[in-house]
């Protein structure tokens, strides 16, 4: 049994269950106004903006937007949508060698904070950089 009162279970509804959708209170429909015009900018945004002000009847556009969903036989994926997780603290592969740094720094006379800067806007460059450093480092003694 779908509770309308969770978000989920009252988007399933609005999308699956029309005849349940047509006994709903207008207050249950208004409860959710917000989330579901959000949910519906993802595919249609300029509805959606069209139903984004104050003093609008909430439970009058969520019967709106029932209408776009009864075109749909089941809820859509774009209504499910995910954050990304952010890959923080991954170690890097490369690590280079104190003194290819700080031949790099002297040369190019920067700090470290330039550094970290460098690691983050331009990784693949910075990293070339140090690798035929340390190359002619080996070589050159």
């Amino acid at each position: 049994m779908l509770d309308e009162t969770k978000l989920f279970d009252f988007i399933k509804i609005m999308f699956t269950k029309k005849e349940h959708y047509s006994k709903m209170k207008q207050f249950n429909k208004k409860r959710h106004h917000f989330m579901v015009n959000r949910f519906m900018a993802i595919k249609f945004p300029g509805n959606a903006q069209l139903f984004n002000f104050n003093g609008i009847n909430g439970g009058r556009v969520i019967d709106c937007w029932q209408m776009v969903a009864s075109r749909f036989n089941k809820v859509p994926g774009w209504i499910y949508t995910r954050t990304k997780n952010s890959n923080k603290n991954i170690k890097e592969k490369y690590q280079p060698s104190e003194e290819a740094l700080r031949l790099y720094m002297d040369k190019n006379e920067i700090g470290k904070r330039e550094i970290e800067e460098l690691k983050q806007f331009c990784k693949e460059q910075f990293y070339s950089d140090l690798k035929q450093l340390e190359n002619q480092i080996k070589v050159y003694g």
